[in-house]
């Protein structure tokens, strides 16, 4: 690997275009490029970087830049800041990279802001990561995963104002518990310093005005991307086989794809450019900044694609056209995976934008069980002084209750008592966006942990905590 990225120079910290644009309000458009197999050549993919980044800066009509993913189409990737070490320099501060906390350590991490820092890439947006297609939970929990929220804080508090950091929130939860728990978590890392975020993608704009709303009644403003994937037939087919964690197909959704494969590839993509052009549409009237496309890769397809995403900008201008010409494509198809299919508010796409506070819908969120309460007494009794002792004292009793793996800071206190190891991931300020449509954990099939706290929270009046309680590394 070459050490060339640390050799950079450095740019000014108050140079940053894309925060500016961000902030500006002008929308635009984010083109994801991922980093490649380490069984790739490294140069040779650069030098595809390079032609991209070209077609990119040669878009008229409309801003766009790159996003450049980590360990995204392959658990085995180049070191994401050595690959977009390709880069213009003088260009860094329009593009945004993505580091993902699998398979890395914190030393890792850390490392890995380094490099970026070094190269001048300034705009960073943290993952947790996703599971490996195929994996037993047993075989995701030998893995090592950063959590995103920890990587947030590493950047903020030991690189000073380097890095204009943001998050990700996957908005498509279609029960109350895994719906809360996402909100919660994006809530904690903007209290923890994320400037922005990026949605999942998805196909449902009710939900991503859901999101929008929700944040606008609590009067956080925050700068949003909503990320927009380019379908083919074979993603298709791996959306349905599950090598997409956390992203759901209605049936309806599925008919209306399956019925466009009937047809010629060419009719086919032309059914996806145009649903492109409706999500992109649709995202600049509810209020993001700008979409990151993914799936579009190639130097003439971008062009492509930015032009179709400036004409539907010129061709819908009021939200109330775009909402008719949106339910036509879809043949007012439901988009929620049935049967599960709730939506916070009751009022969406009557209007773009809330006045006021929008009336919510009864979540009808479960209540703990006489078990789960005598459980949380009895292991509150017994380790409620646990983070403040030895890993090793009262270790039977916490593996027996809790599957106590002797973590060198316990955080059963601050988790509710549910340990955060039992996650596959370890995640413990809230959970992955992987979760399946009825909110089990994408790889064990068991409830998420976090949908367990938050019922929890709500018997003892402590929700707030979930959103500001930063809980920190155990191991």
């Amino acid at each position: 690997m070459k050490s060339g990225v640390q050799l950079e120079m450095n740019f000014e910290n108050n140079r940053n275009r894309l925060k500016r644009q961000l902030n500006s309000g002008e929308f635009f458009i984010l083109f994801e490029a991922n980093s490649p197999s380490r069984q790739a050549d490294l140069e040779t993919s650069q030098e595809r970087l390079r032609e991209i980044e070209f077609a990119v800066a040669s878009i008229e009509g409309i801003s766009a830049s790159l996003a450049i993913t980590d360990k995204y189409n392959t658990p085995d990737s180049w070191n994401v800041a050595d690959f977009a070490s390709a880069l213009d320099p003088a260009e860094r501060d329009r593009h945004l990279v993505i580091l993902s906390g699998r398979n890395t350590s914190f030393e890792e991490m850390e490392n890995n802001l380094k490099l970026c820092s070094n190269a001048g890439l300034r705009n960073i947006v943290p993952v947790s990561g996703n599971s490996i297609p195929g994996e037993t939970a047993k075989q995701t929990a030998t893995r090592p995963f950063v959590e995103s929220l920890h990587t947030i804080n590493i950047a903020k508090k030991s690189f000073d104002d380097t890095f204009f950091s943001g998050c990700t929130v996957n908005p498509f939860k279609y029960t109350p518990a895994d719906l809360f728990a996402q909100y919660y978590k994006l809530v904690k890392k903007l209290y923890q310093g994320a400037d922005f975020f990026i949605t999942q993608f998805g196909w449902d704009m009710l939900k991503l005005q859901e999101l929008r709303w929700y944040l606008d009644s609590r009067g956080l403003h925050i700068p949003a991307i909503a990320r927009v994937l380019m379908l083919t037939p074979e993603k298709f087919e791996n959306i349905l086989s599950g090598k997409y964690p956390g992203v759901h197909l209605s049936p309806d959704f599925q008919i209306i794809l399956q019925n466009e494969l009937k047809y010629s590839f060419a009719q086919f993509e032309a059914a996806q450019w145009r649903r492109i052009q409706l999500q992109a549409a649709g995202c600049k009237l509810l209020g993001y900044n700008a979409i990151q496309l993914s799936g579009i890769e190639r130097p003439d397809k971008i062009k492509i694609a930015a032009a179709r995403i400036r004409d539907a900008l010129d061709e819908f201008k009021h939200f109330s056209e775009w909402k008719k010409a949106y339910f036509e494509y879809l043949a007012r198809a439901e988009m929620a995976p049935y049967p599960h299919r709730f939506y916070m508010f009751n009022q969406l796409f009557a209007k773009a934008h809330i006045d006021d506070v929008p009336q919510m819908n009864d979540a009808n969120l479960p209540h703990t069980s006489s078990w789960e309460r005598f459980y949380y007494k009895l292991c509150k009794f017994m380790f409620s002084h646990s983070a403040r002792q030895s890993p090793d004292e009262h270790f039977l009793s916490k593996k027996l209750l809790v599957g106590c793996p002797r973590c060198k800071l316990c955080r059963l206190p601050q988790s509710f008592y549910i340990c955060p190891e039992t996650c596959p991931k370890s995640l413990a300020n809230g959970p992955c966006g992987g979760t399946k449509a009825n909110g089990e954990c994408e790889v064990s099939g068991n409830e998420c942990i976090h949908s367990k706290k938050i019922r929890l929270a709500l018997w003892l009046n402590e929700a707030d905590s979930l959103e500001e309680r930063y809980i920190k590394p155990g191991k």
